[in-house]
């Protein structure tokens, strides 16, 4: 069965069934009806249906993904700061987001980015995944990993890794070791479209900071 099968309702339940587990949530009925505003009586049968198909199951009064339904959405991973959210990163993420279902962002965390850049950032990694969370293309924000960012993508299993056009990390290296780990994965790098457009820039611009 493609993907291309199922409509926007059951694609929908899938996502939110795929978020869950990441989270560590249940998905039971009543749950994915109040998560997706969706009535008890529409949800139930369209599960019993996926179920039906293979791509659901039940357990412990919980709908998880099956083998065949993990198959049916591209989840996409992303990371970084985001000390200060500006356009650069709506671009990267908006691109992230269109190259599959679910776009899942790993927060890099207060002690991580004091490593590689020698300072804390102006904000708390709590409060910068709060923000990147609350974006309408944003799935599901998580604090990344401080000693294995690799930790991350076994957590998620991605299908697609998005990168940044200023992110130094090595396409090759990246699939290699996550080939390693077993997990078979696509590496996308985009270029900016916006040109300065980075938070250490605008940080070192104090009339920028007044700004905001």
């Amino acid at each position: 069965m493609s993907s291309e099968a199922l409509d926007v309702y059951q694609k929908n339940i899938l996502k939110t069934i795929f978020i869950a587990s990441i989270r560590g949530t249940p998905s039971s009925l009543e749950v994915l009806s109040e998560d997706l505003t969706l009535s008890l009586e529409y949800v139930t049968p369209v599960c019993n249906e996926l179920a039906d198909l293979g791509i659901i199951s039940k357990k412990n009064d919980s709908w998880v993904l099956t083998e065949l339904g993990r198959k049916q959405i591209v989840v996409v991973l992303a990371g970084g700061v985001f000390d200060i959210i500006h356009p650069g990163h709506l671009f990267t993420l908006s691109s992230a987001k269109k190259l599959g279902d679910v776009l899942v962002i790993s927060i890099a965390k207060d002690e991580t980015v004091q490593k590689l850049k020698n300072r804390y950032p102006l904000n708390k990694e709590k409060m910068r995944q709060k923000l990147v969370g609350s974006l309408r293309i944003v799935d599901l924000a998580l604090l990344g990993n401080t000693t294995d960012m690799f930790k991350m993508i076994e957590t998620v299993k991605p299908d697609v890794i998005a990168l940044g056009y200023d992110q130094k990390h090595d396409t090759d290296e990246l699939i290699k070791e996550s080939n390693r780990r077993s997990l078979q994965i696509k590496v996308v790098r985009f270029s900016s479209s916006i040109e300065n457009n980075k938070s250490s820039s605008i940080i070192k611009d104090s009339v920028a900071i007044n700004e905001f």
